[in-house]
């Protein structure tokens, strides 16, 4: 039965279909891990079975006739999983953005914080503006003529793409060779500058972030995972680990949730994700990335708005060791929309 705050709503769940993106994908775990529209169809069985009236739509190239069929449903709220608007994840703003001019709430954040978030160069600075620790790091739109400055070893990865999309074990370089090479293979593959950064050889964590940072919605965080690295040949979490099943990273690199930390740090590592909730006005559902030095200190390597959704991914996982299930996040992430309102 369903609760009487969603009594008669209807929800659009709506997604970015990444067919183009994985057309390419030949082994068919790959292909279901990468696909959005499986995390739709994931979110609109919860929503269903509340009891919920919903329904999916692809967010296609028409969006004049995608806003028609939004408006013909009568939705009373979109779960926005529009996370590459035209196959480009630089345009995942444009899909909240798009659904502010049609005046209709929905869940996650908002053009703002998906702009910010999504520059990592930009993103760093406002850190380190703030007192928060980040890695040292450079920007690159070409292959540097000198020297760097920056501590060896250094990872190399693309300014503006999420889900690991350029990071490879060949990111990390020993020195100015492998550095300036790496930079020439990011600018040349992804058409966009090359961030370097200290790499930071400690333990891995990442803490989920709900909440509007409001008085009636403040935000809380879900216990600290830890990304276990089981073998010593791998140094990063980078696209494989996440995405193909059938690299050998994929098994190697775990989460732990909760991480086996103690409650001094876990109280750090969730300060530290509030701080930087409040900072880039996150709203809806986020997570912080942070790798820890030899000595124990942390640093923030991302901020990441909208992280994936699905049944088995990291938030639904932290969510889990919080004692919420699957159905009971997605109820609490709509509820957060529904409280945001028209922006």
């Amino acid at each position: 039965m369903t609760s009487p705050e969603f009594a008669g709503k209807k929800v659009a769940v709506l997604y970015t279909s990444v067919e183009e993106s994985i057309a390419g994908v030949a082994d068919a775990k790959m292909r279901e891990s990468m696909d959005l529209a499986v995390s739709a169809r994931s979110v609109a069985d919860a929503l269903g079975r509340a009891e919920i009236e919903v329904r999916t739509f692809a967010f296609g190239r028409d969006v004049v006739a995608l806003a028609g069929s939004l408006r013909s449903f009568g939705a009373d709220a979109v779960f926005n999983l529009s996370e590459c608007p035209l196959n480009s994840a630089q345009k995942e703003l444009h899909g909240a953005a798009f659904l502010e001019l049609l005046k209709l709430p929905y869940t996650g954040n908002g053009p703002y914080p998906l702009a910010v978030c999504n520059n990592k160069e930009l993103t760093k600075r406002i850190l380190a503006s703030h007192g928060i620790a980040t890695p040292a790091f450079r920007l690159y739109s070409e292959v540097p003529r000198g020297r760097t400055g920056l501590p060896f070893p250094v990872i190399v990865k693309p300014a503006r793409e999420d889900g690991s999309a350029g990071i490879t074990e060949e990111s990390v370089v020993e020195d100015e060779a492998g550095l300036k090479k790496r930079v020439a293979h990011v600018v040349e593959k992804y058409n966009q500058e090359a961030l370097a950064e200290e790499y930071v050889g400690g333990r891995e964590f990442n803490v989920a972030v709900l909440g509007n940072g409001t008085a009636g919605a403040p935000f809380r965080t879900f216990p600290p995972a830890e990304l276990v690295y089981k073998s010593r040949r791998w140094r990063v979490c980078s696209f494989e680990s996440k995405w193909d099943p059938g690299h050998p990273a994929f098994s190697e690199i775990a989460p732990a949730c909760p991480a086996d930390i103690g409650e001094a740090l876990r109280r750090r590592l969730a300060a530290i994700t509030i701080g930087c909730a409040r900072l880039f006005g996150l709203c809806g559902y986020s997570r912080v990335d942070f790798r820890a030095n030899r000595n124990g200190k942390l640093f923030v390597l991302e901020v990441n708005p909208n992280p994936d959704i699905s049944p088995d991914a990291g938030l639904a996982r932290a969510a889990r060791a919080e004692g919420l299930s699957y159905d009971a996040l997605i109820l609490a992430i709509l509820r957060l929309g529904l409280a945001r309102g028209v922006r």
